[in-house]
């Protein structure tokens, strides 16, 4: 079976096709669109065909919508996000391939980033060199090197006066580079998510085997998810992941956004263009959908094994429905011949062979009584009663204000915005509403703290990001 992308540029209508899809997803950098909205688009985008060549396209758009969908042609993927009862759809890996592969062709903005592309490949060489020997010799000679060099051009320029800068061509090869790589990270992604789907696939496929155990399902679904995160595209996206929920990261890629954008040698084209501007909020959306892959894959495993449960149970009822039934047939002429043996058994224990509890004579003490250094006072309670009252609701408000002007914000942030009055208390809270929304995102890792006060105080707490 050959590649979807393969098929989709084989197809008959693949320029129609091909125009529709960048038009809908890759002209405004949508990841998913509802399916009401998607129609409208494919609506009018036909209509606009149509008046060049009426009996060319003559299916819905319904049909259409549906035929690229099926497995056939595997163009789109449909469907339906939490707490939503619109379905939405979104790009397939293949698509995403198609797609890439003719905005490559169609270069971008007339550039070809030749010099630029040979010095990112001399860099990239040397830059691999550099961290993979181990001789801590040459690793120092290497560095000493750089600093040498370092410290000419420092004297060079001060003696002249004059910083060399990139030509405008050179600025605009590198943009345009840059732009490349962007969109060929956003269309990687489609592959982890497509990686985790297989696995979800197998883990239905093992349920449905005869014969097939909870032990059996559950460690090939362990192996599997293990095999995906040692997997090169596993350990690439959960680092990446990792470096996206940075906020000094965010911030300083935003800053130099924003300076480069401001450089008059740059393109306007180039400059127009808005993927590399909004290319965080697109990253987290394109993150959140793989890890919410593979939390349906952990619910599908949840419902496989439960279901395994539920099937066991059933059987035992059935067999024992089965005895009853062969019980009451022979209950009035029992056979004379046993029907089966039963071999020796030395006592059997049911729940009424356990005696009831009787209060020993005396108590015999294990150890030494212990005594308490100390007891709580009714001062010291009254302080508990009287602790600062929280409103969450009043810090869900602060979370949702926060997230208006931007797509996602980190606790740090909000904090700043909302110094916290009761200390502690309210980074708690904080928390608390992160944990309980699952657009919002708690990691693995830790960070540091500083809640202001008349002494200030530092407190290691999970990385939290809030997501609109």
């Amino acid at each position: 079976m050959a590649h979807p992308a393969i098929d989709l540029l084989r197809g008959d209508n693949a320029a129609m096709v091909l125009g529709f899809l960048f038009h809908a997803f890759k002209a405004q950098h949508r990841a998913i669109v509802p399916e009401g909205q998607l129609r409208a688009i494919l609506e009018t985008y036909l209509e606009e065909l149509r008046d060049a060549e009426p009996d060319k396209y003559p299916m819905a758009t319904t049909q259409y919508l549906s035929v690229w969908c099926d497995d056939a042609h595997q163009y789109l993927r449909r469907y339906f996000l939490e707490d939503s009862s619109e379905p939405v759809f979104e790009l397939t890996s293949g698509s995403e391939k198609a797609l890439l592969w003719m905005e490559q062709l169609a270069g971008t903005a007339g550039f070809v980033g030749t010099e630029g592309r040979l010095d990112s490949i001399f860099k990239g060489l040397d830059d691999l060199l550099r961290n993979t020997t181990t001789d801590v010799n040459e690793r120092v000679k290497q560095l000493e090197a750089d600093e040498s060099r370092i410290r000419e051009e420092i004297d060079r320029i001060r003696a002249s006066g004059v910083a060399p800068t990139y030509s405008g061509v050179q600025i605009n090869e590198r943009f345009a580079q840059i732009l490349s790589t962007a969109r060929e990270l956003l269309g990687d992604f489609r592959l982890v998510e497509d990686n985790l789907k297989r696995i979800a696939q197998s883990i239905a496929e093992q349920h449905a085997k005869p014969g097939a155990t909870k032990g059996t399902i559950l460690g090939n679904m362990l192996d599997a998810n293990d095999t995906l995160r040692r997997s090169e595209q596993g350990q690439s996206f959960y680092a990446f992941w990792g470096l996206l929920l940075s906020s000094e990261r965010r911030e300083k890629f935003q800053h130099a956004m924003d300076r480069v954008l401001a450089l008059d040698q740059l393109n306007e084209k180039l400059k127009s263009s808005p993927l590399l501007r909004n290319l965080p909020h697109h990253l987290l959306i394109e993150g959140e959908k793989v890890l919410g892959s593979a939390e349906r894959m952990a619910t599908n495993l949840r419902r496989v094994l439960d279901s395994r449960v539920t099937a066991d149970r059933e059987k035992v009822h059935e067999l024992i429905q089965e005895i009853q039934a062969f019980a009451i047939a022979v209950r009035t002429s029992p056979p004379v011949e046993p029907i089966f043996e039963v071999g020796e058994i030395d006592e059997f224990y049911n729940a009424m062979n356990r005696p009831l509890w009787q209060a020993p004579t005396e108590m015999n003490a294990l150890g030494l009584v212990e005594v308490a250094d100390n007891r709580i006072s009714k001062e010291e309670l009254k302080a508990f009663s009287n602790l600062a009252h929280i409103s969450l609701e009043q810090m869900r408000r602060n979370v949702k204000e926060i997230l208006s002007d931007n797509q996602t914000q980190t606790l740090e942030h909000i904090l700043d915005r909302f110094p916290p009055k009761y200390g502690m208390m309210e980074v708690l809270g904080y928390l608390i509403i992160a944990m309980e929304d699952p657009k919002h995102f708690v990691g693995e890792d830790e960070q540091i703290i500083t809640i202001p006060g008349p002494k200030p105080t530092r407190w290691l707490v999970p990385r939290v990001l809030f997501c609109q």
